[in-house]
């Protein structure tokens, strides 16, 4: 069995579309879910590209690159 994952945008009639998917060959069965999670889901991408910026902002000449633990971590 194949699972189809659509995402709606706001003010999209699910409802017409989930009886439009059913009335399609070969669909055994449309639901709806309505997911707090998109919203989430964003503010950690906002989150991680934040992370992302103040890690492109360091300076690596700074680092004491000769102790063995900040060796460890940077070359995580």
């Amino acid at each position: 069995m194949t699972q189809i994952v659509v995402t709606l945008e706001n003010g999209a009639d699910s409802s017409l579309l989930r009886r439009m998917i059913e009335n399609m060959k070969g669909v055994l069965k449309a639901s709806i879910h309505s997911d707090s999670s998109s919203a989430k889901i964003s503010e950690t991408d906002e989150w991680l590209n934040r992370l992302h910026s103040i890690r492109k902002d360091i300076d690596s000449s700074v680092i004491d690159m000769d102790d063995e633990r900040t060796r460890y971590i940077m070359s995580k």
